[in-house]
């Protein structure tokens, strides 16, 4: 749970790039044009995005270190969406077990 809003430094950490990439995809994949481009994509698109502008802002961007940012990218990337599929897997377990108890059993005497 975060106990404070996001900042530069914030976003320099590994948990802390993988949850804005996480939000910022949730916030926007619904939007008719990014709607069509596949979500991992998009997901690399954003952690790049972030990574780039991060390192801009500190004074710590590097030409050479495109390729450095581009891996940390994929891998910011693969972990929000693996963090989306735990959060989807998470709600198809609960919507099972809430169809899988009879009403019966719910009632308190």
């Amino acid at each position: 749970m975060m106990d404070s809003f996001l900042t530069w430094e914030v976003l320099l950490t590994f948990s802390g790039l993988v949850g804005a990439v996480y939000m910022v995809v949730e916030f926007t994949k619904e939007i008719k044009f990014i709607k069509k481009v596949p979500t991992k994509y998009w997901s690399f698109f954003i952690a790049l995005f972030l990574l780039i502008v991060t390192n801009l802002v500190i004074g710590k961007f590097i030409y050479k270190d495109i390729v450095l940012y581009m891996l940390n990218a994929i891998v910011i990337s693969l972990s929000s969406n693996g963090l989306n599929d735990f959060n989807k897997d998470k709600k198809i377990e609960t919507k099972e077990v809430k169809e899988e108890t009879p009403i019966e059993e719910l009632k308190i005497d």
